[in-house]
């Protein structure tokens, strides 16, 4: 099979026939489409990603059956209570696809088994496989922040402009948007912001700020943004850091941060889908252009969700 594979941290993905991969215990699936996601970047340019390795955690495959299914890519030990409960992400043993285990950079991999698979109807495959990671963390992120009745979003990105969606959706909350791209700041618009600005323009402070950047600078923003006793939610993969102590944040605030969404946010960002109640706007390209589309990912040029299609 044909795949993209990460050889040493930062070099090119090389575009390479693979045998296909052994399923022991496992189920091999046929990839329809997959994802790429600004933690790609981060495993590309780590030395701690094992190599040689296949990046690629939102995506979907065609089923035993041959029906596409979306991947729910948290694969956990199946006996703590975070797996029992339906919340593999947060087992401590934890193995993601495209992180820990090969993704979906390639024409087939390996899951557990049928259980992880999730029926995605009539969606199309290129449109719903951001849902596996944008859609549903961005979901548990916003679940875990309400109640509130106004919220920032500080980045417009792929998961931020889920975010837009879910806060208007399911929380019936006013948004402001802020990215520093005036074609972001315009989507956020488009999809439900009551308003959308630079960092630099003057805001009112909103009991909920929930950052997907989460670099210092936009740390700092959330921080001089969140109202007393309100959240700040942490979703981005910047690398940054505040001070957080009495008097280093305003009273009572509570800062958190969120990860993968759980079973259960997958199927209801999945029934939101079906619904027509989700607007993803993805740009399709071929497997061969996997290290193109990290270059502009990297780059800043991507407004949407770039999905790779075998």
């Amino acid at each position: 099979m044909r795949a993209a594979v990460m050889h040493s941290p930062g070099s090119p993905l090389v575009i390479e026939e693979r045998p296909r991969p052994r399923t022991g215990s496992g189920l091999m699936v046929e990839v329809l489409a997959c994802g790429v996601c600004h933690t790609d970047l981060d495993l590309l340019g780590s030395e701690l990603t094992r190599t040689p390795h296949v990046l690629g955690h939102e995506v979907v495959v065609a089923g035993p059956d041959g029906e596409p299914c979306l991947v729910y890519g948290s694969w956990g030990c199946r006996r703590c209570l975070h797996c029992r409960s339906g919340d593999e992400a947060m087992c401590p043993d934890v193995v993601i696809v495209g992180v820990h285990a090969d993704g979906g950079y390639a024409e087939a991999l390996v899951v557990p088994d049928e259980s992880y698979l999730y029926p995605i109807g009539d969606l199309d495959p290129a449109e719903a496989a951001p849902l596996a990671d944008a859609g549903a963390t961005s979901y548990r992120a916003v679940r875990r922040a309400m109640p509130a009745t106004r919220a920032v979003v500080i980045g417009v990105g792929g998961l931020g402009q889920f975010a837009i969606q879910w806060l208007r959706l399911v929380a019936d909350c006013s948004v402001t948007a802020v990215d520093t791209a005036p074609d972001k700041l315009h989507r956020a618009l488009e999809l439900g912001a009551d308003e959308a600005c630079p960092p630099t323009a003057e805001m009112e402070p909103a009991p909920v700020v929930l950052d997907f950047v989460c670099t210092t600078e936009s740390l700092q923003l959330a921080r001089s943004l969140v109202e007393r006793q309100g959240r700040i939610v942490l979703v981005g993969g910047g690398g940054g850091t505040i001070a957080v102590g009495m008097e280093a944040i305003p009273y009572e605030t509570w800062v958190t941060n969120s990860i993968m969404g759980s079973r259960s946010d997958v199927t209801t960002v999945l029934e939101h889908a079906q619904r027509g109640n989700v607007d993803c706007h993805v740009e399709e390209l071929p497997l061969d252009d996997a290290d193109t589309a990290l270059g502009r990912l990297r780059e800043g040029g991507v407004t949407g969700r770039l999905v790779l299609k075998p």
